[in-house]
């Protein structure tokens, strides 16, 4: 594939965002540098629409990123899976990455416009196409940058992951040697374009085994003791359903489920993740209730619980103090997380780090992520790589 006779066949006539108003921006020089490459990121989201590639095989697609990264001046390698890069520029004790996933999903697409995509069954339905755009776009905006520091672009492959997370791949290939800190940026349709999400709160949750031990079952029949203990099983998946929240605010996995014939050795074993004490509180009650209801000599006993590892909110805070700087603080929302971090969060059990929401929404034509329909206002693509930028440099003179 010759991608820069194709980008040069694409005919079309880029929406550039309309101007808001002047006195909302406070470091001008970042966010009109990068309005002015504006076209060129749509360009660069359109050809990556055309041609989306699955997880793990985004062979075009990394080697269309490798091409951008070279010409301005980082150096690239390949690493982590077969499609990975890791891109570097500049020099120090200092490194701050950004991180982007760039696989599409097998969706077949609905859509009809100049840059539909032409592989049948695959699009990208989810919006990686401009989280590599917004990358690409700050890495150009940053080689123009006099840094005292080293940038780090981290492609990575199979974000919607079939076994192993693409993160973990990246992790285990070294992708986080020396890096300081890691930002990264998912688009959202859900979110006006011109604004920004950024999660305030912990961006790790704490984490704390526990174990469900039926003490003296020995009377019990097997069959009985089986279903009871899977009853149990089935009513822990629920917990967060029955606090009302979600599945990313609050997490209970079951690790292994023993029945012992004798009925002197059967146990439940699990994990429950949660980001604040009163959620871990309820998640506990909750645990507690069920064991005592499903069998009455059940007993329950939790671990000491690990907290986050990593502290990442001074990233959070100087992304949220850039995002205000840039666009003005009323364009800057406090959400919370989604599941499309889960492997951002990966990374930022190593390092710290920060995620922002790109605020992608069409007007009076709402899309839903992960759909045949999915699409984005592109007048956001300047945004995300102004925010990406001007954090990262801020981040090269704050360590």
């Amino acid at each position: 594939m010759n991608h820069k006779s194709i980008t040069a066949q694409l005919q079309f006539r880029a929406k550039i965002a309309p101007p808001i108003q002047a006195q909302e921006f406070y470091v001008t020089s970042t966010i009109e540098s990068a309005r002015q490459i504006q076209e060129q990121l749509v360009s660069i989201r359109r050809h990556l629409h055309i041609y989306p590639e699955l997880n793990f095989a985004e062979y075009e697609t990394s080697k269309f990123a490798a091409e951008k990264l070279t010409e301005m001046g980082f150096e690239v390698r390949a690493q982590g899976g077969n499609t990975g890069l890791v891109a570097d520029l500049g020099q120090g004790d200092i490194t701050v990455a950004i991180r982007c996933d760039m696989d599409a999903m097998p969706i077949a697409e609905l859509n009809r416009a100049v840059f539909t995509s032409q592989k049948p069954g695959v699009m990208h339905a989810c919006g990686h196409d401009a989280n590599l755009t917004c990358a690409l776009g700050a890495a150009k905006l940053l080689s123009e940058m006099d840094l005292k520091g080293r940038i780090r672009i981290i492609v990575q492959p199979g974000e919607h992951e079939s076994g192993k997370p693409g993160a973990t791949t990246m992790i285990e290939a070294g992708a986080l040697e020396g890096v300081t800190a890691i930002l990264g940026l998912h688009v959202d349709a859900t979110v006006p374009t011109n604004k920004v999400g950024i999660v305030m709160g912990a961006v790790l949750p704490s984490s704390q085994k526990f174990s469900i031990t039926f003490a003296d079952a020995s009377g019990e029949d097997v069959t009985d003791l089986s279903l009871a203990a899977s009853k149990i099983v089935c009513a822990l998946y629920q917990i967060p359903k029955s606090l009302n929240t979600s599945s990313d605010q609050v997490s209970v996995v079951v690790e292994s489920m023993q029945i012992d014939p004798a009925g002197t050795d059967s146990q439940i074993t699990g994990s429950v993740k949660t980001y604040s004490p009163e959620s871990r509180q309820q998640v506990q009650e909750q645990i507690n209730a069920i064991a005592s209801g499903g069998k009455s000599n059940a007993t329950v006993k939790f671990e000491e619980g690990a907290a986050p590892a990593v502290n990442s909110a001074p990233v959070t805070a100087i992304m949220n103090n850039a995002a205000v700087d840039l666009i003005g603080a009323a364009n800057v929302l406090s959400i919370k997380r989604k599941s499309w971090n889960y492997q951002f969060l990966l990374f930022t059990e190593h390092v710290p780090g920060s995620m922002i929401y790109l605020g992608a929404e069409i007007a009076a034509s709402r899309r839903i992520h992960q759909t045949a329909t999915f699409d984005i206002d592109e007048n956001c693509l300047f945004v995300g790589a102004a925010v990406l930028a001007e954090t990262a440099a801020r981040l090269l003179k704050g360590f």
